[in-house]
């Protein structure tokens, strides 16, 4: 299946960028960084794999807010940002948490777009974009605190510092469902419409549809 030059220019840039970063922290006998780098690698190949694999065709503003989100966080790491940077934490978290707001809000369109049994009313985005987005900050929290005891990583500086990324995850939500509400839903360049590729359209259409007789 024939990608997109910009999904392909995307993902050959930050697979370069965590090569290289993945490289320098293992030369300096930093594993953590290294691996965060690497893990942030295969991340950001799902958009070109659906898309290669004919499933999905992820808008490229949303490839260009994931390139972001994973950058700064693999970035900061290597950097040391996080300890250096009051605010670095913060904006990381809010990008990531409005990222994960906004694949929510794409998965909903399109189930509501292509399939019959469900019908996701409009005035529900806002409450599930936020909820999702909360839910998934408290999974990383989680396995932050899995990884601190485990492997050392110190990711989680105390209980208040847990609680404060759970309130910039949640701020991270409601700017999502703000920019639903005020544009997205429109899809006015219809990316959103198009992003399911014709064999999940199929997919839909076979998993979701009115039986028959």
């Amino acid at each position: 299946m024939k990608v997109r030059p910009g999904t392909l220019a995307i993902m050959l840039t930050f697979e370069a960028l965590a090569v290289i970063l993945a490289h320098l922290a293992f030369s300096e006998g930093r594993v953590y960084p290294g691996n965060s780098a690497l893990l942030g690698g295969l991340l950001m190949l799902i958009p070109f794999m659906l898309e290669m694999a004919g499933l999905v065709r992820l808008p490229m503003f949303m490839q260009g807010w994931a390139f972001l989100a994973v950058g700064l966080h693999i970035l900061g790491l290597y950097l040391g940002m996080y300890d250096n940077a009051w605010w670095w934490d913060e904006v990381t978290h809010v990008i990531s948490s409005s990222m994960v707001g906004m694949v929510a809000a794409l998965g909903l369109f399109l189930f509501d777009l292509h399939s019959v049994k469900i019908k996701v009313p409009r005035w529900a985005y806002p409450l599930m974009v936020v909820t999702f987005s909360l839910f998934i900050g408290v999974v990383w929290e989680i396995a932050e605190f899995g990884g601190d005891l485990l492997a050392g990583t110190r990711m989680q500086y105390s209980l208040s510092d847990t609680l404060h990324d759970c309130y910039v995850d949640l701020l991270g939500g409601l700017i999502t469902s703000v920019l639903w509400v005020t544009w997205l839903w429109k899809d006015p360049e219809e990316e959103l419409s198009k992003a399911a590729m014709p064999s999940l359209v199929r997919l839909f259409e076979r998993t979701f549809a009115t039986p028959q007789g």
